[in-house]
């Protein structure tokens, strides 16, 4: 327990600054529509480091929605572990029992307490987030390697559509910035002018397996239907949040407004059993890749719509959109 709170005391010293050469970097991941940038760390030059301390803000309509893929507690490279800077100040103030620490608290993160004097306005859901992360272990084999991911941000538009917004990254000096092991601060190379640029795409199947629904949804095309959100012309009577149900069209039909019905049935059978050259071939007018509920080509010859879309077809036939939830999955 006195080893913890001198390691938490000793995060919380500002020393005189030095340079050297260690990199801050950041860059959006491949799931693009999934709106992640990646926060990573390299020391050039063997530099032994204790703590990070840096702000993370976002400009125009968008906000910060979530931190993850961090380190929690002490660093260590034992089996189901990694070593890593788990030490959060802030929150291990607030959230940890330094003689019987439980890690896997849900409200400990590296994001600063929003109460704390420096932080006001600050936090998850909004633009600027303070991040605080050290290191704590026993023996140097399970120091915090030399370079790594420090953590993953989503960052979401408050509005649809094609967008990109700037992130900056710097040091947070009044919390230390970034601190060697000997107690003294150095002065970070950081990326290209502070700022990368998150873009987004119109539309994009943000739901797991990432990749699998990102190389599926490219090579059909990119359909706006797979998305769960308005059609590609905006015609906001156009839905698409139960295509994985078999709504095709993206409308309700009759009185009861039912979402999988006739006009899905006429499109279901011209889709059925054809691979996706036919389909864009479209041989009758009514085949679409908007009747792959499942978003995959199924047997050896890869039929897009096939015997896994006619059981969800069959199953949601006659519903009305209320009677189908959970919804698909959406972007963004």
């Amino acid at each position: 327990m006195r080893r913890i709170l001198l390691i938490v005391a000793m995060l919380l010293i500002v020393a005189a600054p030095a340079f050297a050469a260690v990199t801050i970097g950041a860059k959006q991941t491949k799931f693009l529509g999934c709106r992640t940038v990646e926060v990573n760390y390299v020391c050039n030059a063997g530099e032994k480091i204790r703590a990070f301390a840096l702000d993370v803000n976002v400009d125009s309509n968008f906000y910060i929605s979530r931190i993850w893929d961090y380190n929690k507690g002490e660093s260590n490279k034992s089996p189901n572990t990694r070593a890593g800077f788990g030490i959060f100040p802030g929150k291990f103030r607030d959230w940890i029992d330094p003689a019987n620490p439980n890690w896997v608290d849900p409200n400990y993160t590296p994001v600063a307490p929003v109460a704390d004097t420096d932080a006001a306005g600050t936090g998850i859901g909004t633009k600027r987030i303070i991040v605080e992360m050290g290191s704590l272990y026993v023996g140097d084999l399970n120091r915090p390697p030399s370079s790594g991911v420090l953590f993953k941000i989503d960052v979401d538009p408050n509005k649809f559509g094609i967008s990109e917004c700037n992130l900056n990254i710097g040091v947070n000096a009044t919390r230390g910035g970034v601190v060697k092991e000997d107690g003294n601060t150095i002065v970070p190379t950081l990326p290209g002018l502070n700022t990368i640029k998150v873009s987004f795409p119109k539309c994009h199947p943000c739901w797991p397996p990432y990749d699998t629904q990102f190389t599926e949804w490219t090579s059909v095309l990119e359909p706006n239907c797979w998305c769960g959100t308005v059609s590609a012309d905006n015609n906001a009577t156009i839905l698409w949040s139960v295509q994985c149900k078999g709504d095709n069209d993206g409308k309700g039909e009759g009185l009861s407004k039912y979402r999988v019905f006739s006009s899905d049935l006429t499109r279901f059978k011209a889709s059925y059993g054809l691979r996706w050259t036919q389909l864009r071939n479209n041989p009758d007018g009514n085949a679409t890749i908007c009747a792959d509920t499942d978003h995959r080509g199924e047997g050896l010859s890869k039929y897009r719509v096939f015997s896994s879309d006619l059981t969800k077809f069959k199953a949601n036939y006659g519903l009305r959109i209320t009677q189908m939830k959970p919804w698909c999955p959406t972007y963004p």
